[in-house]
């Protein structure tokens, strides 16, 4: 096309543009606003007549988006908007050479529309679109301006008031030109840009920027007072009506007034004071910006308040103003809220601040947690672990007695209605900081792997622990009045099974010991201290409700567990101790139930007799073979299936123990009946009657401990009866089964130190008959086996022992009556034929015909069991063979014949 062409096309253009705005309808406006680009892009002489319709079309357009309803029937509207969404991205392609006429057109244009529209609200207008595409237009051009350009620009905008949202909105792509021109402005002003700018996350940095310059040249030392007194107050001000300028100040604010700024500031202030500028900024309003701070901010005052005065009155006047802003549940405090983010923090520094920030954190944990219950918890769980002084102690039980009687009147009647409301919150506290404490122990710990000094050489629960003592001994002492109502022993009451899962698992020798962590320190003080919180709490039940069946076992078998670990201190007082601590234990659990008495009673029967047996003096059952040593059946699966010569050692079959070999002499068979009297034993034995209480609870208990021997000795059912037999039935039928039950009592000492234990309970031995039995009966064919020419052996001597332990066991429980009972001093000087003799006539054939019973046995008044000698006299079918013996070998036995038959004599 040539030039005359194009004169001729644009000339029409023209007309037709003209033609068009002259008539002053909008229902053909895109058309016109195409032609008007078209214009713009080849006629720039045309310019200011186009961009002035563009003005008429946004300013119809916005009528059009704010009164939709009333242009509904019109067709012209549609073709406003239509030509918006034309005109927006024409404008923003034009490039850098039109960006200086286009930005400032904009910025005028937006001045006239936010003028125009002044009584709606900004949200409104802002929310049109073509307000939208004029905000878009403007702040793509404004990126392609110079700065110098770009500033006239801003400065146009901030010298209408109408348009700070505009400022706000076009401020995004230059915040660092906006924020401090704003600041330029008065507090209202520049409140009312700031609150749009703050939309924009980012441009945080730059408005802070800007404050922290104006105000360190406010406090600079440069002689020209006159220009910056009024800039603290100032900047109060707006921080007190702009929130994006309250956290400005705020962010990093301890770096930001050291100490150095602080001490120039407290000049500044004292010198213009008096001003009239200053007047507004006062205690009150400083603490009115601290409600809206962080928790930096509080950090800061109390770093101050050991110098200051001022900021002493201030701290007070502050604590004061957020508990009164406490009454009103529906306000949100954002200082309570920052509290309640940074509670970590704020933990830490009540445990290692001074006195003044300890007292001060304390109350604002109190109102934290009055507000949200779960930070009340993770508080009392926190302080519990790590507290290690009484000071903190003491604090967490003013934070909880505050949080809980928070705003209420001493004098009120129901002061103790939130005791209950939060104490199941406390006994959450206290479970959550017993599982953190034994998952803390198990963590690696920075110090043992840099071998970093270690003095405290506890762990975390034995921390926890020594915290729960202290504050159950306050709680005893009656002199804390929040702790009268028991709300800490309640508390580990709750967790009562959880405390005797640790204790367990702590007891247990073979617990798994990590290195470098606080599981690899001693484990015993750890066990001492979940024994004593044991026994210092109320587990009977008289106090509070009583603890549930299984929390009750669970304590019991713990306990149990850590007597046996107290048996293995080498330490002789520290042993006694842990011992003495656990006996009371099971006496307080036995006391209340009979199951837990059953349990206990098992568990510490099984565990010495089969598991803890070394302990004892016991020996093992059976020996681990030695590798040098070949089994009796390894021996005997030599021999060949066919016998070659009569009476050949390949013909014999070897003699000797099942699963050991060939019997050696001097082995660990052959070796002596182990002690009873043992310290052990007698620790065990007191543990066992811990578990009974009174004479009726004796009896039970030794009645139990008598069925758990037989049940635990016995190979088998039958034959436990009361009953005792023919002797040619023993040696016929039973005698194996007596010889193993033999076997097992001799070598367990915890089994014959019970059964002595239980003598002295008379009527409990008679269900022991099927040990005494066995014993008897292997005593008698034995003793019958050796005779006389064995008299001087060892083994005789083992069996002579045997012997005077079964009599004086049944003498103690009155099984034998007068003069049957003195067999125990005649035995050490009969021949075997002569014990043969009285075992068989005497005890054998008297018990066989007379069953021990508990029937046979009385109370009386008192409670004691026992038999009444002049109506239990046996026949003298048998004693005669105790008469007889004595007569016949009277010169050395003559002296007990007075005492055994005298009385019987005058008496028949």
């Amino acid at each position: 096309m040539n030039s005359q062409t194009k004169s001729a096309a644009l000339s029409a253009d023209l007309n037709n543009f003209i033609y068009g705005v002259s008539r002053r309808n909008f229902q053909n406006a895109p058309e016109l606003t195409k032609i008007g680009i078209l214009l713009l892009k080849n006629f720039p002489a045309a310019r200011d007549a186009v961009l002035e319709y563009f003005a008429m079309v946004f300013h119809d357009a916005v009528n059009v988006s704010l009164n939709h309803g009333d242009y509904e029937s019109d067709s012209s509207a549609n073709g406003s908007l239509e030509s918006v969404t034309i005109i927006g991205p024409e404008l923003c392609s034009l490039g850098d050479t039109w960006a200086p006429f286009i930005a400032p057109w904009c910025i005028n244009l937006i001045m006239d529309i936010a003028t125009d529209k002044a009584n709606l609200p900004n949200a409104t207008l802002q929310s049109t679109e073509p307000v939208r595409v004029l905000l878009d237009i403007t702040t793509q051009n404004l990126t392609m301006l110079n700065s110098e350009e770009r500033a006239k620009c801003i400065d146009m905008m901030l010298g209408c008031r109408a348009c700070s949202w505009a400022v706000g909105w076009v401020g995004r792509a230059e915040p660092a030109l906006v924020a401090p021109r704003a600041l330029a402005l008065g507090a209202d002003a520049a409140r009312a840009v700031l609150a749009h700018l703050a939309n924009h996350p980012p441009a945080l940095f730059h408005v802070r920027a800007a404050i922290v310059d104006l105000f360190q040249e406010a406090i600079k030392e440069d002689g020209q007072p006159e220009k910056k007194r009024e800039v603290i107050p100032y900047l109060l001000n707006l921080a007190s009506k702009s929130d994006i300028v309250l956290k400005a100040l705020t962010q990093d604010i301890e770096n930001t007034l050291t100490d150095e700024v602080l001490d120039r500031l407290g000049a500044v202030c004292a010198a213009h004071k008096h001003s009239v500028a200053w007047e507004g900024v006062g205690p009150a309003s400083v603490v009115t910006l601290l409600l809206r701070s962080d928790v930096h901010c509080l950090f800061l005052l109390l770093k101050h308040t050991q110098r200051n005065v001022f900021s002493r009155q201030l701290l007070e006047h502050l604590l004061q103003k957020l508990e009164y802003e406490c009454l009103f549940p529906d306000r949100n405090i954002p200082l309570l809220m920052s509290a309640a983010e940074e509670i970590a923090t704020v933990r830490e520094r009540l445990l290692t601040g001074n006195q003044r920030e300890q007292y001060t954190l304390a109350r604002i944990l109190i109102l934290v947690c009055n507000t949200l219950p779960s930070e009340f918890v993770s508080t009392i769980s926190y302080l519990l672990q790590y507290s290690r002084n009484d000071t903190t102690l003491a604090l967490l039980v003013r934070i909880i007695s505050g949080t809980i009687t928070m705003h209420t009147p001493n004098d009120s009647t129901d002061i103790s209605t939130d005791t209950e409301r939060y104490q199941n919150l406390i006994k959450t506290g206290v479970e959550y900081a017993l599982r953190e404490a034994m998952m803390s122990d198990t963590q690696i710990k920075k110090c043992f792997i840099e071998n970093a000094t270690f003095n405290d050489e506890k762990t975390y629960l034995h921390h926890f622990c020594l915290n729960i003592i202290k504050l159950l001994r306050w709680e005893g002492s009656n002199r804390v009045s929040y702790l009268r109502t028991r709300s800490i022993s309640r508390a580990v009451e709750g967790n009562l099974q959880r405390v005797g899962a640790a204790l367990h698992e702590y007891a247990s020798l073979l617990r798994v010991r990590n290195t470098y962590t606080m599981n690899s320190l001693p484990e015993l003080p750890t066990c001492h201290a979940l024994a004593e919180l044991l026994d210092r709490v109320d587990i009977t039940g008289t106090k509070s409700p009583p603890p549930s069946v299984e929390a009750i076992l669970k304590v019991v078998q713990a306990t149990v567990k850590y007597f046996f670990r107290c048996l293995h201190i080498k330490d002789a007082m520290e042993k006694i101790s842990g011992v003495q601590s656990a006996c009371r234990l099971l006496r307080k659990l036995c006391a209340q139930s009979k199951l837990a008495r059953a349990l206990a009673l098992r568990d510490l029967l099984e565990t010495a007799m089969f598991r803890e047996e070394r302990a004892f003096g016991s020996r093992p059952h059976a020996a681990a073979p030695s590798p040098h040593h070949h089994l009796l059946m390894h021996l005997n699966q030599q021999h060949g299936p066919i016998t070659q010569l009569t009476q050949s050692h390949t013909s014999v079959f070897h003699a000797g123990i099942i699963g050991k070999g060939v019997r050696k002499a001097g082995g660990p068979d052959d070796a002596d009946i182990p002690p009873i009297l043992t310290t052990n034993n007698e620790l065990l034995m007191g543990a066992l009657m811990s578990c009974m209480d009174g004479n009726s609870g004796i009896v039970e208990g030794a009645t139990s401990v008598s069925l758990l021997l037989v049940e635990l000795v016995s190979p088998d059912v039958m034959y436990n009866g009361l009953p005792w037999p023919d002797e040619d039935f023993t040696k016929q039928v039973s005698i194996e089964r007596e010889l193993y039950m033999r076997g097992a009592v001799e070598r367990c000492a915890v089994s014959r130190a019970a059964l002595r234990r239980v003598a002295r309970a008379r009527p409990a031995l008679c269900l022991a008959s099927a040990l005494l039995r066995a014993a008897a009966a292997t005593l008698l064919h034995r003793l019958r086996a050796h005779l006389d020419r064995h008299a001087q052996s060892a083994e005789a001597a083992r069996e002579l022992s045997a012997l005077s332990e079964l009599l004086s066991v049944m003498a103690l429980g009155q099984l034998l009556p007068h003069p049957l009972s003195h067999m125990l001093e005649l035995a050490p000087e009969l021949t075997a034929s002569e014990l043969v003799q009285v075992l068989r006539d005497c005890l054998w054939n008297y018990t066989r015909d007379h069953v021990p019973s508990p029937a046979l046995f009385t109370c009386d008044a008192s409670g004691l069991h026992w038999r009444d000698p002049s109506t239990c006299k046996p026949p003298s079918t048998y004693t005669d063979t105790l008469r007889l013996i004595i007569q016949k070998r009277i010169s050395k036995l003559g002296h007990l014949y007075p005492i055994m038959f005298l009385n019987l004599d005058k008496e028949s």
